[in-house]
């Protein structure tokens, strides 16, 4: 499933249109930008992976094309982190979350579902011309 989002926060397929973090649907604003899919939930089935502009990112867990939940997770790391991706680096079948910060540190969060098990950095930090592109197994 792909999607492009407008600018205006709605995704341009007509498909998918929750509020982030609330139970309703609608446009969760354009404050908010999808960063990632992956499989959160062990369902077998692909999430979709929120960052605000703030920092705070958030999580829409997904029945095929029907959205079941949207919640925010873990703490508000702030606008100077930046989702690069996610992926299941911790090899539990869910996928985990892949952080840059500003200063060019890489970060993990284990993640079991929508709850963040553990954060930590990866490996030393590059410097600030350093930026993570891309990501896979």
């Amino acid at each position: 499933m792909a999607e492009r989002q407008r600018s205006g926060g709605d995704l341009d397929d007509g498909w998918i249109h929750g509020a982030c973090c609330k139970s309703h649907r609608g446009n969760p604003g354009s404050t908010w930008h999808v960063k990632a899919a992956g499989d959160f939930n062990g369902d077998g089935k692909s999430d979709i992976l929120w960052q605000n502009d703030n920092g705070q990112a958030a999580i829409w867990t997904m029945d095929g094309f029907t959205q079941l939940a949207g919640n925010p997770v873990g703490g508000n790391p702030g606008s100077s982190w930046h989702v690069k991706g996610a992926g299941d680096f911790n090899g539990d079948g869910k996928s985990d979350i892949l952080w840059q910060n500003d200063s060019g540190q890489a970060a993990i969060w284990t993640m079991n579902g929508l709850t963040v098990l553990g954060a930590s950095s990866v490996g030393g930090n590059p410097g600030s011309t350093w930026h993570v592109l891309a990501m896979g197994s």
